[in-house]
């Protein structure tokens, strides 16, 4: 039997307590669990991974939200009654019998919502449209970025600043646009 846990079925055991925590809170917990110094770095890339339903079922479970110093994460109350092994499940996308999402819904119904509500707030994938030619930036390998992929560049970068607890950044950013006067 497995006896040393990894990072995320650490943050995984701390979130488990119930408690609204950031990533220092976190951070904190799992070095305490581990017995060993853990970088709060780590620890907030693994909460990106695990909290986002596109790239972890167990997105769908971890509420994210954000607060005036940073993102606080929690897990949700009704996957209380989950087992911890079905839980660190929800991380890992292969596995012969692995606890899914699917399995956790069947169990404790009450997740359902937590799944439908993620599902229907992410972005319809666009169906092939090419970009209006005016809100085309040439990227300096020489390819086009639309305007609204841009924009999502920007904000997800300035997500990560946020969600890493508000770090001094310097940022010089130089922009052209092609076909504007």
């Amino acid at each position: 039997m497995k006896t040393k846990k990894t990072n995320s079925e650490l943050i995984i055991d701390a979130l488990r307590a119930g408690d609204s925590l950031r990533s220092p809170d976190i951070t904190a917990r799992v070095a305490e669990l581990a017995g060993k110094e853990v970088k709060i770095q780590d620890v907030a890339s693994i909460l990106a991974k695990l909290s986002n339903s596109e790239k972890c079922d167990l997105g769908y479970i971890i509420s994210k939200t954000k607060s005036d110093r940073g993102f606080v994460y929690n897990l949700v109350k009704e996957a209380s009654t989950l087992e911890p092994e079905q839980i660190y499940d929800l991380t890992r996308k292969t596995g012969k019998d692995r606890f899914t999402i699917d399995d956790a819904v069947k169990k404790v119904p009450a997740l359902k919502k937590y799944v439908k509500a993620a599902k229907t707030r992410q972005a319809p994938k666009a169906a092939g449209r090419p970009a209006a030619k005016s809100g085309l930036i040439v990227s300096s390998k020489g390819g086009e970025v639309s305007d609204s992929a841009m924009r999502g560049v920007v904000a997800e970068f300035m997500k990560e600043i946020i969600f890493q607890g508000g770090l001094n950044v310097n940022v010089n950013l130089t922009v052209h646009f092609k076909g504007l006067a």
